[in-house]
C-alpha cells in the first residue's frame, strides 16, 4: 500500500468516526398526554424518539421509573395515573447524550389503596402478573376482576410491561404476587421488577420492590409477597 492509498484509507476511517461522534442526542416527542387533567384512571403515552434505532428508552411517573419499548421510534404504553398530579417524563440515550420530554397530569380519579405494577427487561417477552388475595382470590389476565374490587388494569404480551394491579380497598391479609413466564421470544433470561405501593398518601403508606430472575417458561413463579394489616376504605 502507498503512502497516498493509505492516506485516503485513514481519511475515511477518520470521516467515518467523525460521522459517528456527530450524531446527535436523541429528541424525544412525547404526544400524549400533552398535560392538563383528565377523568380517566388509564393513560396512554405516546411519542416518538428521533435516534430510530434505540430499542429501550425509559419512562418515569412521579420518580418511579421502568423500561419503555421502543419500535421504529415510536412508543406507545399505558399507565396507571395516581390521584393528583401526575409528573411523566421520557427518556432516551445515545452516545452523544440523553434527550428528555416531560409533561404534567392532573388526574381526577378516585383514590387506590393497592397498586401492583410489574416490569421487566426484555423485549418481545410475554409475562404475566398473577396478584392472589387474602380471600384466595387470583387476579390474572384470565380474572381480571375479582369481587373484593382488585382489577387488572393494563396487560402487555410484547416486552418490558407494565403489567398493574390495582385495588380500591385492600383487604387485610397476606397478598402474594406471582409471575407466569409464558413466552420468552429466545431470551435465556428475563429479570423481574414488581413495584407494590400500599396506603398511598396517608401516613401508613408503604412500599415494597422485588426482583426476581426467571430463566425458563412454563409454570407460574412467586416473586413476593406483603402482608395489610387492616383493611381500609377509602372514600
Amino acid at each position: 500500500m502507498n503512502a497516498r492509498t493509505l492516506l485516503s484509507v485513514l481519511t475515511l476511517l477518520l470521516c467515518g468516526a467523525t460521522s459517528a461522534w456527530a450524531k446527535d442526542a436523541p429528541k424525544v416527542t412525547l404526544a400524549t398526554p400533552a398535560g392538563g387533567w383528565t377523568s380517566n384512571r388509564v393513560a396512554r403515552i405516546t411519542g416518538t424518539v428521533s435516534d430510530t434505532s434505540l430499542g429501550v428508552g425509559t419512562l418515569s411517573i412521579n420518580g418511579t421509573e421502568r423500561p419503555l419499548p421502543l419500535r421504529g421510534g415510536s412508543f406507545d404504553i399505558s399507565l396507571v395515573l395516581s390521584p393528583g398530579m401526575n409528573v411523566i417524563e421520557v427518556s432516551a440515550a445515545n452516545a452523544s447524550g440523553v434527550g428528555r420530554a416531560k409533561a404534567s397530569v392532573f388526574a381526577k380519579v378516585p383514590k387506590l389503596d393497592l397498586r401492583v405494577v410489574l416490569s421487566w427487561d426484555t423485549d418481545g417477552t410475554d409475562l404475566d402478573l398473577h396478584v392472589v388475595e387474602p380471600s384466595g382470590e387470583e387476579s390474572w389476565y384470565g380474572h381480571k376482576e375479582t369481587k373484593s374490587g382488585g382489577s387488572l388494569d393494563v396487560d402487555v404480551t410484547t416486552g418490558y410491561g407494565p403489567e398493574i394491579y390495582t385495588q380500591a380497598n385492600s383487604q387485610a391479609g397476606d397478598y402474594a404476587i406471582l409471575v407466569d413466564y409464558f413466552s420468552d421470544n429466545g431470551n435465556a433470561q428475563t429479570e423481574v421488577k414488581v413495584d407494590v405501593l400500599l396506603h398511598e398518601g396517608t401516613d401508613r403508606e408503604e412500599r415494597h420492590t422485588f426482583r426476581h430472575m426467571l430463566t425458563r417458561t412454563g409454570g407460574k413463579f412467586e416473586v413476593g409477597s406483603f402482608t395489610v394489616k387492616a383493611a381500609r376504605v377509602v372514600e
